[in-house]
């Protein structure tokens, strides 16, 4: 008998997307699967989709609770799975017909606590669809050389902080949840678990598919999304001073890019949380020369958090053009 292998969809007022994302999780070539759905308090038809699949296939579970959010959702999947292997599946997005075959085939092959693979992000107004899968695996990444791995995400190279693209080891998530009640709960975690891997079969297989919405969480600003990004950011710039102090200024990049990404939202939105604007921009002036002298940042980045700092019309037209010249 092969392993079984849980695989975890929060679900909350989807029913336009539900049936081709549990579709693609049912029709997988590897067929030991545990489906846990968590339907989080949707208002919509979504709960009793969820129901009617459970009727129709017995590797299907159903939670039904009270809105809590994505994190508790996961949480409430981690808490009774099964599995040996642990997988993640957006409710809005759906997988290729082979990829837990191909992850788990790299996990047993390797020896692997984690195993990745691509993605293509889909647009609703333009999707991006291919059909190349690659088969080679990119790189295997171990303890002797986790610094290089560590290194590489925060370089935003090979290995990313979503969940979706992966296969865990169980035993990974030993004592190790995703926070509740917060935005950008998948970065919050992923250092966690990285370090806590013997291994690591990164791949390049483009086997996820992530539906990208315009009111996605990293499309709208609110107070509570940015304290929560920033919080994350600085969850892991800790992480890395103790295990890898040599690395910390690698580590601030992607604290100094979440900037970048909130006063983007608020300038070409709308001027009207000037508070919000200041507090960002007074990070920015602050760290300015910090910021020119990182290896992990790009000209045009560094170029535009400098344009951030010194005048708000010239950082506006100097990323218009970034936009327009698909430079970023």
């Amino acid at each position: 008998m092969r392993d079984s292998i849980s695989i975890i969809v929060p679900v909350y007022n989807v029913e336009k997307y539900l049936e081709k994302c549990i579709d693609s999780i049912l029709n997988q070539s590897y067929q030991n699967l545990e489906i846990i759905l968590i339907d989080d308090g949707s208002t919509d038809n979504s709960g009793s989709i969820c129901d009617e699949y459970k009727k129709k296939d017995q590797r299907v579970q159903v939670i039904h609770q009270k809105n809590q959010g994505q994190s508790s959702a996961r949480n409430a999947g981690l808490n009774i799975a099964k599995g040996s292997y642990i997988g993640f599946v957006d409710s809005d997005d759906w997988i290729e017909q082979n990829m837990y075959e191909k992850l788990y085939k790299n996990i047993c092959l390797y020896n692997a606590d984690i195993a990745t693979c691509s993605y293509v992000l889909e647009y609703e107004d333009n999707n991006i669809k291919t059909t190349e899968l690659e088969e080679q695996l990119l790189e295997l990444f171990e303890k002797k050389n986790q610094k290089m791995l560590l290194k590489n995400f925060l370089n935003r190279e090979l290995y990313f902080s979503g969940p979706c693209d992966k296969l865990y080891r169980m035993s990974i998530f030993e004592n190790i949840r995703f926070p509740e009640n917060q935005f950008y709960e998948d970065n919050y975690i992923a250092l966690e678990l990285m370090l806590k891997a013997e291994k690591i079969a990164v791949g390049n297989g483009k086997y996820y598919h992530y539906r990208q919405h315009i009111n996605s969480t990293t499309k709208s600003y609110s107070d509570k999304k940015y304290h929560d990004a920033i919080s994350a950011e600085m969850h892991n710039i800790k992480i890395v001073e103790r295990f890898y102090p040599e690395l910390v200024k690698f580590a601030h990049a992607p604290l100094y890019l979440r900037y970048f990404q909130f006063l983007d939202l608020l300038i070409f939105d709308s001027y009207s949380n000037i508070k919000a604007i200041q507090l960002i921009r007074s990070n920015i002036q602050n760290n300015i020369k910090n910021i020119i002298l990182l290896e992990n940042l790009n000209i045009k980045e560094k170029i535009a958090l400098t344009m951030m700092a010194v005048n708000l019309v010239l950082y506006k037209m100097v990323r218009s053009l970034q936009k327009k010249s698909r430079g970023y």
